[in-house]
């Protein structure tokens, strides 16, 4: 009997000493203020490349997209007056340039009344060019400068002046006739007054200012030329 007897006692003490030692781990639990069955689990952090970690007000968002949308591009840079570029040729060949007054003469329109060049010059600048008849480059800008440089800028102070060179009347009149030119067209019948602003090569255009300085020009007639033009009355004015 006394085995059997002790076995329940050893039984019963250690129910009882289980049931005070989770009293009080119950009771630890209250004082901490935490709710065993809310407590919150652990979690485990994951370690992300330093690159793609925030570093700073620049760098805290570098992997998002640019929220704020395509930038607006800024002002155009104003229109400056072209460069004339021309070899050593043709820098010899022409005898004024950039800065030179415009030589004077004094020549018969196609219905033989005499002009000098100054009395023709517009009030902010004029377009003068030099042409023949038998080239076509010169036929063409001859043909250009009414709708390019009169329609739209002749009521802002700006003229033309055709000079033919050693061209007769006749066959002056019937190209400026099928050029459509209404300016002034200018006899240069023995190449004299040509001969006071270059030895070769025609056409030649010019953008004089109000005074007959020369301002821009080229000795030729092309794409470039017409855009160089374009550009060079739009300096000017003061236009975009």
């Amino acid at each position: 009997m006394r085995p059997r007897a002790m076995r329940h006692w050893n039984r019963r003490t250690v129910a009882a000493i289980a049931l005070v030692l989770a009293a009080a781990w119950l009771g630890c639990q209250r004082d901490t203020g935490v709710d065993p069955a809310k407590k919150p689990k652990k979690k485990f952090s994951v370690v992300t490349p330093k690159d793609n970690l925030p570093e700073g007000p620049s760098e805290g968002k570098r992997n998002e997209p640019d929220k704020q949308g395509p930038k607006t591009p800024g002002p155009a840079p104003p229109l400056q007056m072209p460069k004339v570029l021309l070899n050593a040729q043709l820098q010899a060949a022409s005898l004024v340039k950039v800065d030179d007054a415009m030589p004077e003469g004094e020549l018969p329109d196609l219905e033989g009344k005499k002009h000098s060049i100054r009395s023709l010059l517009g009030e902010k600048l004029t377009v003068v060019l030099f042409w023949a008849s038998e080239n076509p480059y010169s036929t063409e800008a001859l043909a250009d400068l009414q709708p390019d440089v009169l329609a739209p800028y002749g009521k802002k102070g700006v003229r033309a002046i055709g000079i033919s060179h050693k061209d007769s009347a006749e066959d002056a009149r019937k190209a400026a006739r099928e050029a459509e030119a209404q300016y002034p067209i200018l006899l240069d019948a023995d190449g004299s007054c040509f001969a006071k602003v270059a030895k070769e090569k025609l056409p030649r255009i010019y953008v004089l200012d109000a005074q007959g300085k020369i301002l821009w020009f080229d000795v030729e007639y092309s794409k470039s030329t017409r855009r160089d033009l374009m550009t060079a009355i739009k300096v000017v004015l003061g236009e975009k």
